[in-house]
């Protein structure tokens, strides 16, 4: 009988900075672990929040380290908000290495309709640029958030993410930010409706229990939490969420993955 045809498992989803790699290293065995899962069958994406390099330069990177994906196999928030912003008029707050992934908006520094927030770098987001993200909100500009990230995992440890930014314009001006990448479950539908299969016939796997694995689930994912990244105990107990899966990294995946 058709295994493809009979099992409930058809793809994995694979978050990447602190899963595959931390920084410019793969972490041990990653590659080998991507290439038996796609060996066994399984139909793969890289899902990330990662928004300071575009789909292609984030490709190179992966394939630089020995990963065989693609850039129409790697999924980001921008394409998302590339659909909501449409015609609108738009102010981008985003990385420079991401704008190549918006090219053909209309960009407006002064009225803009909408206002994206992005990883742009360094240490984040400076007084004067909240204060002009502010301003653009209050008068009714909409805010978009290419994620809500609390922190995110560096060679040299955790670091505030763009969560903390979003959060400080919501609660300065009373409006609620879109939110376009994970934990949305309109990223993780969209992202199953590409690889042409139901939700419940994807796994997610990730190194943030409220983000990737919290965010899957509601939408309908199985999950595995790996042990490596952003991944700290004390905060996966606190959170109260439990994965399907809880492997010490993504090597231990390809046979792991049978349990489900």
């Amino acid at each position: 009988m058709d295994m493809e045809k009979t099992r409930t498992l058809k793809a994995v989803l694979l978050d990447l900075d602190g899963v595959l790699y931390i920084g410019d290293k793969a972490l041990p065995d990653a590659a080998y672990a991507v290439q038996k899962l796609r060996d066994a069958g399984y139909r793969l994406a890289g899902v990330t929040n990662t928004t300071t390099q575009s789909r292609r330069k984030i490709a190179e990177k992966l394939a630089s380290m020995g990963f065989a994906l693609q850039p129409q196999d790697i999924d980001t928030p921008a394409a998302l908000a590339v659909a909501r912003i449409g015609k609108r008029r738009a102010r981008l707050f985003v990385h420079d290495g991401l704008r190549e992934d918006f090219i053909g908006i209309h960009e407006d520094i002064k009225k803009p309709e909408v206002v994206v927030m992005g990883d742009i770098g360094g240490e984040g987001y400076p007084p004067d640029v909240l204060r002009e993200i502010f301003e653009h909100v209050m008068q009714g500009a909409q805010l978009l958030a290419l994620h809500k990230n609390r922190f995110w995992q560096k060679p040299d440890g955790l670091h505030i993410d763009l969560g903390a930014f979003v959060t400080a314009i919501e609660y300065a001006t009373g409006q609620q930010a879109e939110i376009l990448g994970k934990p949305s479950k309109a990223f993780f539908h969209g992202i199953c409706k590409r690889l042409g299969i139901a939700a419940e016939q994807a796994l997610m796997v990730g190194d943030d229990i409220e983000f990737d694995i919290g965010g899957a689930r509601d939408a309908g994912l199985k999950t595995a939490l790996v042990k490596t990244g952003k991944y700290r105990a004390e905060f996966v107990r606190q959170s109260g969420i439990k994965a399907n899966l809880v492997l010490p990294s993504i090597a231990d995946l390809p046979d792991a993955i049978r349990l489900l």
